[in-house]
């Protein structure tokens, strides 16, 4: 005669553990959440039609040209470069919050698309030192008469490298508010531009 209980139920199982499932729930919603993000930030990338956000750029007969804001990026300025006898007219070129990297400082020091621009607005991008100095050689600039590098991780090596400079002879104005910049560096500065109508080196809060 067979007892019943608990000790002749050998079918029972153990308390199943819900953990494994939590775990794989969240790892669920973690990509329903981050995945389209990622997916819409990289489709945002491709999707830039750069020609188009060029021609839409140009004021006043094609001596303005106003890309700020637009992120175009290292490949959105060397598409713009190529564009060639058109920009032989801009005088002012507005490249502000654009994503441009050292690389661009390079870029911009090697063109000669812009010989009559006056004004290079180039704030709130990433040219640091690199860039800076590259962009301080420049030959392609003539007739610059204000320079805008405000807020571009720019250290002084970069700073001194404009300081030294010869490339713009017409240069009046220069703008290198925040970046980091020694105190013995802004002193440099304020020696060798001191013939500058305007030299901006220190944000104001």
């Amino acid at each position: 005669m067979r007892r019943s209980g608990p000790q002749g139920n050998h079918h029972a199982h153990p308390p199943r553990r819900r953990t494994g499932r939590k775990q794989a729930w969240g790892l669920l919603l973690l990509t329903w959440l981050v995945f389209p993000l990622a997916a819409g930030a990289q489709l945002d990338q491709r999707e830039i039609d750069y020609e188009a956000v060029i021609d839409a750029g140009f004021r006043r007969g094609g001596t303005v040209l106003n890309l700020a804001g637009k992120k175009i990026g290292d490949e959105g300025l060397k598409i713009l470069l190529a564009r060639g006898p058109q920009l032989k007219k801009v005088k002012k070129l507005d490249l502000r919050y654009n994503e441009l990297s050292e690389e661009a400082g390079r870029i911009l020091a090697e063109s000669q698309a812009f010989p009559n621009l006056v004004a290079l607005e180039l704030r709130h991008n990433f040219l640091m030192d690199a860039g800076t100095v590259a962009l301080a050689g420049a030959t392609g600039f003539p007739r610059l008469e204000k320079l805008g590098l405000g807020w571009n991780e720019v250290r002084d090596a970069g700073a001194l490298a404009l300081a030294r400079s010869t490339r713009f002879p017409r240069l009046k104005k220069l703008d290198l508010r925040g970046n980091f910049l020694a105190d013995a560096t802004k002193q440099e500065l304020k020696k060798k531009l001191s013939h500058l109508k305007s030299l901006k080196l220190e944000a104001s809060l």
